[in-house]
């Protein structure tokens, strides 16, 4: 299978992988990106909200012993895909056609806000327990979604300067 990553996907995904492991959550450390013609339109990650601190409070879906992938309604954060999404409303930005970098596989719930944005690519390195590849809804409305390596943030032999 040809590697449909460009030099320009490869520098998001070494960016992800900053943005990621910032989060305050502690079950999960994911990042997100959208992109347009080679600028960060906006960025998110999967923190938890400034009035609950799980570090004091304790994650609940640790606490009740959930799976993970399941359940995210009762969590103290948000998707980083809503928190990008909100932060993009909050300040007039448009996502219509651009790339959406990700840590994981979008869950079904952040699948229909991206299908329904006008973002055309989604690029994930993780996949994600729910989603059952014969219902990927962000391929049934036409976007291309590529899954990253985690060792796609490396320059190629071919690459050039």
């Amino acid at each position: 299978m040809p590697n449909l990553l460009t030099p320009v996907d490869r520098k998001f995904l070494k960016m992800l992988k900053r943005i990621g492991p910032k989060s305050t959550c502690l079950r999960a450390k994911v990042g997100a990106i959208a992109v347009r013609n080679g600028k960060v339109l906006e960025t998110g990650d999967n923190s938890f909200h400034k009035c609950y601190d799980c570090n004091l409070i304790g994650c609940i879906r640790n606490i009740q012993q959930i799976p993970s992938g399941t359940r995210r309604e009762i969590c103290y954060g948000i998707c980083a895909e809503q928190r990008l999404f909100a932060r993009s409303v909050q300040k007039g930005i448009k996502l219509a056609g651009a790339t959406l970098y990700v840590t994981s596989h979008p869950c079904r719930v952040c699948e229909g806000l991206i299908a329904e944005s006008g973002i055309k690519r989604v690029i994930y390195i993780k996949g994600f327990p729910d989603v059952i590849p014969i219902y990927d809804t962000l391929k049934d409305f036409g976007l291309e979604v590529i899954q990253a390596a985690e060792e796609d943030d490396r320059p190629h032999e071919a690459s050039t300067v």
